[in-house]
């Protein structure tokens, strides 16, 4: 082990080509076929199989079928909670256009073992987060006390920047926010937005991949405030965790980062 980095668990990875410490969450997942493109080992049996190879206990999920399609809605994603209770949970896909669809399964969340919470995609579905369609998800979530990941973007994004986040934090404070890819465009911005409210996190998601990241959130806003999430199948588990466990931050909070935050806010 190279003495400028001498973390305990990065050699352990090494050595067995996982934690045996402890069992790794990815926050930030998705699952099955994607159009216009391919995505290998994508379905729910495959995506188990490449998590008992790099050491990952659970991942929270939202399938791509979630994300695009108003007919199976979050179908896919009850599917594999219900066969892999222990693998996956999942987040309730919630789309804005077709919102009063989506409210009328919102008791789904309270109701089916496995959901911790809401993603929010407002610049797919080309709807911004302040808008009125979303009042009635932030409310249910706020009551409940539920996780929301939603992707935010930056680079003044007219659905979902940093200032979106904000103002989301400002008025529902029972809710607990991810900042999903933590605003890459505008990473200074959601740091600050995190260090303004207890109940929001960045998300290493996409954003892992830049050198030196993870030291930087760590310095800027504690271990206690970021989340390890990959976008798997999109990214390989071992990489995104390769990015805490060679970073220059104590294994204490290398181990905050890839279980322990996930693990708290799952819990209601």
């Amino acid at each position: 082990m190279n003495m400028t980095n001498p973390s305990a668990l990065a050699k352990e990875f090494i050595e067995n080509g996982m934690l045996k410490s402890f069992k790794v969450i990815d926050a930030h997942t998705h699952m099955g076929r994607m159009d216009g493109t391919y995505v290998s080992k994508a379905n729910a049996d495959e995506m188990v199989e490449m998590m008992d190879k790099t050491g990952i206990e659970c991942c929270y999920c939202s399938p791509h079928s979630a994300l695009h399609d108003t007919t199976i809605m979050n179908g896919e994603l009850e599917e594999a909670m219900k066969k892999y209770p222990d693998r996956f949970k999942g987040y309730y896909l919630f789309n804005p256009n077709y919102h009063e669809r989506y409210l009328s399964h919102m008791d789904d969340i309270l109701n089916i073992e496995g959901y911790i919470g809401m993603k929010f995609l407002p610049t797919y579905h080309r709807y911004p987060l302040d808008g009125a369609n979303y009042a009635e998800a932030f409310e249910f979530a706020d009551k409940h006390g539920l996780v929301i990941l939603m992707h935010t973007w930056g680079n003044n994004d007219p659905h979902n920047a940093p200032r979106h986040v904000d103002m989301v934090a400002s008025k529902y404070k029972n809710l607990k926010v991810i900042m999903g890819h933590s605003a890459p465009g505008e990473l200074d911005n959601s740091i600050e937005v995190v260090n303004k409210y207890d109940n929001v996190y960045l998300d290493l998601c996409d954003i892992h991949r830049h050198s030196g990241i993870v030291d930087k959130m760590v310095e800027k806003v504690g271990a206690d405030k970021i989340v390890y999430g990959t976008d798997a199948p999109w990214y390989d588990f071992a990489y995104g965790i390769g990015s805490v466990l060679f970073s220059h931050i104590s294994d204490d909070d290398k181990y905050k980062i890839l279980r322990g935050n996930a693990e708290k806010l799952a819990k209601r």
